[in-house]
């Protein structure tokens, strides 16, 4: 029950994101919705495809509905918002932490290494990112010089560590972990907070 509950609020976390970024560059209705839709269970889709199943979006539709309704009242409320780049990246956050927690959970119950439970997580977390930035033509924020994929990975082992070895009730662990990943991407943006990259263009 409460990782259904966190599903379906990563789901409107993401879809809000996406329709929010469709937005920012000006995309009509079915532009913003679709680019909710595609944020929210992009992710999903391609973890469950890897894991060779049916994606869950598609045995469940909940998570369609919720992304078409977000994404609709983002659109609709839109004139309310007006920082669309920090209120983008505050969703995306809450999105991305969840998503990769429910990720972790999925690949920990196909008993996946602490690898194969990382990659899970993060794929989930930052896929449907991705392809909302490819859209738009963003280079993704996985790519930038912003901390995005890190805590990702990080929250990852970190869950397989402590669930495996019984450290914390799971319970504990899915909250622990959820609130390090938010609160570490929202400190990245506001201190700028980078991995070493090449400033200087190498031929």
């Amino acid at each position: 029950m409460f990782i259904e509950v966190l599903d379906v609020f990563g789901t409107i976390a993401f879809a809000i994101s996406g329709a929010l970024k469709g937005l920012k560059y000006h995309l009509d209705i079915l532009g913003v919705v679709i680019l909710g839709i595609i944020t929210a269970i992009g992710g999903g889709i391609l973890r469950d495809v890897l894991l060779n199943e049916i994606p869950a979006a598609f045995l469940n539709e909940r998570a369609l509905y919720f992304s078409i309704i977000a994404s609709l009242l983002t659109y609709i409320l839109a004139n309310k918002m007006k920082e669309f780049v920090y209120v983008v990246k505050t969703f995306d956050a809450i999105g991305l932490a969840v998503f990769t927690i429910i990720g972790c959970k999925k690949g920990l119950n196909k008993d996946l290494g602490i690898l194969s439970v990382t990659i899970m997580g993060t794929l989930t977390g930052i896929a449907g990112g991705v392809i909302r930035d490819m859209l738009v033509k963003e280079i993704p924020f996985i790519l930038r010089e912003e901390i995005y994929a890190f805590f990702c990975i990080m929250g990852g082992m970190t869950y397989w560590i402590l669930f495996k070895y019984s450290i914390l009730r799971e319970q504990y662990i899915i909250n622990f972990l959820i609130l390090f990943i938010f609160f570490g991407r929202m400190l990245s943006i506001k201190y700028n907070l980078h991995l070493p990259n090449k400033k200087k263009y190498i031929e």
